[in-house]
């Protein structure tokens, strides 16, 4: 019975032919040997993946064993791997959960790419789709987050997914299938587990049939949120502009829409903004310019009439020492020094992106670092100090721009905002003898 669900899920949602090659994904665990079982039985090209993540000791060794010995002796080809996963996560900043499936998927395609594998079968059962439903609704989410678990996504197929875990556990007893039992599945620590062990087990208390409930309620949202796709990325084409990498977010035709929120949550999303951080944008509408959210690796300001998003820029905390011979320098921004003789009749140049500056009123070794918050200095022809943040105001840099401005400074007196304005008290008078002229090169 199962078998023919299976087949037809497959023939459904066009996850497989006769010609594919499939590489399953097999823990040892009940339904990555339940699917294998499937799978072989119903005639397809399979081979086995088993990754070893080196989480629970001898046990992970013996589930490695366990597959190896099960493909050997069902001469099924069988690619293994083992990993330090906590050192990874602890490299990377990662959860273990999240660097398990990152050192697994990046497995997976190298082996497809190795050995032409088309498909890739995850054991994941309707249960799994439900657990995910719920975690992300405790987590707060966006409609997408309500879809479950994809039966495909790329090359990524899930063969087992409209199935209960209790109907998994039925045809492993039937035909008589082995499988390695996971301690780490009965531990409440993982919040998918207390889901599992504790929440539902409370709404199968309303309702038994509680998990086919959400199940069919998932595949309606994901329905619907094909509707809400094609409206989405229709709003995206009138209101985002994107250039080199930033996108610039209309802030007058965002207002003017009545889905604001559901536009914010998808479209960030992919820039690693929760939720709770869209929420968060949404005010950036009605804030100042110059307010901001950051993700873990984006940062969207808001700014006269736009939202920009860009991602996150390192601000560079290397400052270069310039001594009095030098020249040029390369990092962290290129600039070209020499000195000349000043008289009357010397001719300046209107281009920002020189510096004419007294050179005695200079005291070396000179400084090059990116602007700070508080940083005041005099700008040329002015008799009074200004935040450099006001005058990056003032002459409208755009805000994704205002992290790459550098200062040079003497003695921590600020000389020049490099490439927009020499500081009024290191400027050419009429006691000047020598000039050290300074090129910015972008």
């Amino acid at each position: 019975m199962l078998q023919s669900k299976m087949i037809d899920f497959v023939r459904e949602h066009q996850m497989a032919n006769d010609q594919d090659k499939i590489l399953v994904g097999v823990s040892g665990g009940i339904d990555s040997m339940v699917l294998l079982h499937l799978l072989v039985h119903a005639g397809y090209s399979v081979g086995v993946a088993h990754c070893n993540f080196s989480l629970r000791g001898d046990e992970s060794d013996a589930d490695e064993q366990f597959v190896r010995y099960h493909c050997l002796m069902n001469g099924l080809p069988v690619h293994t791997i083992k990993f330090d996963t906590l050192e990874y996560a602890k490299e990377n900043g990662l959860s273990i959960q999240v660097a398990a499936r990152e050192l697994r998927y990046a497995y997976f395609d190298e082996i497809c790419k190795e050995h032409k594998y088309t498909r890739i079968a995850i054991a994941h059962n309707l249960n799994d789709s439900v657990e995910t439903v719920l975690l992300n609704l405790s987590r707060g989410t966006g409609l997408r987050g309500l879809t479950g678990i994809k039966p495909v996504n790329g090359n990524i197929i899930r063969p087992l997914l409209f199935a209960t875990r209790v109907q998994v556990q039925e045809y492993a007893t039937l035909h008589n299938i082995s499988y390695r039992e996971d301690s780490s599945n009965a531990s409440d620590k993982y919040k998918r587990n207390y889901i599992r062990h504790n929440v539902l087990p409370l709404l199968r208390e309303l309702n038994p049939s509680v998990d086919i409930s959400i199940y069919q309620t998932a595949q309606h949202l994901r329905e619907a949120q094909l509707i809400v796709d094609s409206f989405l990325t229709q709003l995206r084409k009138e209101i985002v502009n994107e250039n080199g990498g930033v996108f610039y977010i209309d802030i007058e035709k965002l207002k003017n829409q009545a889905a604001v929120n559901i536009f914010l949550v998808d479209f960030l999303s992919d820039f690693n903004f929760t939720p709770a951080l869209t929420t968060e944008v949404c005010e950036l509408l009605e804030s100042s310019i110059g307010k901001r959210v950051e993700s873990d690796t984006h940062v969207i300001f808001r700014d006269r009439n736009h939202l920009i998003l860009q991602q996150k820029q390192k601000r560079q905390s290397v400052e270069c020492q310039i001594d009095v011979n030098i020249t040029q320098i390369d990092q962290p921004v290129k600039l070209s020094l020499s000195k000349l003789d000043y008289s009357q009749g010397f001719v300046f140049g209107k281009d920002t992106k020189y510096a004419y500056l007294d050179l005695e009123k200079l005291k070396f070794p000179l400084t090059i670092r990116p602007w700070q918050p508080g940083d005041r200095f005099m700008p040329f022809g002015m008799t009074s100090f200004k935040k450099i943040s006001d005058f990056l105001v003032d002459i409208k840099i755009p805000l994704p721009d205002k992290e790459k401005v550098f200062v040079l400074t003497s003695e921590n007196q600020i000389v020049w905002v490099v490439g927009y304005r020499i500081d009024n008290r290191f400027r050419v008078d009429e006691n000047t003898q020598k000039i050290l002229l300074i090129k910015f090169d972008e």
